[in-house]
């Protein structure tokens, strides 16, 4: 599996478990196990340098982490529409 597949793959989870948070439904246990997932790929996509890797590294809010996938989704969809206006 390609790092872009588990990157969809994990922000489809994270935001299921940031629409339990706001029903205030416990998540606690499954928040740890898939921020450890998705501090592997960002490694793998950025590095453990990157701001995107150390903003979910030190939080333990899933809306933030939650933030930080959508924007990465965003800045993804958006360079790639700017690749295929450019390769047509």
């Amino acid at each position: 599996m390609s790092s872009q597949n588990d990157f969809q793959t994990l922000h489809d989870a994270i935001k299921k478990v940031g629409k339990l948070e706001q029903h205030n439904i416990s998540i606690e246990v499954n928040f740890s196990a898939l921020k450890e997932q998705i501090l592997v790929v960002l490694k793998s996509l950025f590095g453990d340098t990157s701001r995107e890797y150390r903003v979910v590294k030190l939080t333990n809010s899933p809306a933030t982490v939650v933030k930080v996938m959508n924007h990465i989704a965003a800045r993804t969809n958006h360079f790639m529409s700017k690749n295929t206006a450019v390769n047509i």
